[in-house]
């Protein structure tokens, strides 16, 4: 008479193991998805927060306006307070971004303030934010 089995066998005790390494794996994918769009948003978040910043530091000096004008990743020229924030505020947004530049564009009282980078999740893929006003 053959004797009853007692316990998991060894076959369902590995294919136990299988499931939940496959389980595990999912998890791990799951989180590695999630820093990645985490420092997506986290760069695109600080890129709004220095677009407007500079739009505060033109309006906080309405009557130099004018001479806040800088191409997109252009050296800063000039003297005064414009050229002083145009110079903290690249230097901030160089340093902050991966690859990053800024620009601002003026046409009478509409001021554009751009920041872009460089995504390091996906090669050759730039981001940018863009914000505009009115003096």
């Amino acid at each position: 008479m053959p004797t009853r089995q007692r316990g998991i066998s060894l076959l369902e005790s590995l294919i136990a193991l299988l499931v939940l390494s496959i389980g595990l794996l999912g998890v791990l994918g799951l989180q590695t998805q999630s820093l990645v769009h985490n420092r997506a948003a986290y760069f695109e978040t600080q890129a709004t927060n220095m677009a407007q910043d500079m739009l505060d530091r033109i309006r906080a000096n309405r009557e130099k306006a004018a001479d806040y004008a800088l191409t997109l990743g252009g050296e800063v020229d000039g003297s005064g307070l414009p050229a002083t924030d145009q110079a903290e505020w690249v230097a901030d947004v160089s340093t902050m971004f991966p690859g990053g530049v800024g620009g601002i564009e003026i046409d009478n009282r509409r001021i554009s303030v751009t920041v872009r980078w460089e995504d390091a999740t996906s090669p050759n893929d730039i981001r940018q934010v863009q914000l505009a006003s009115e003096l």
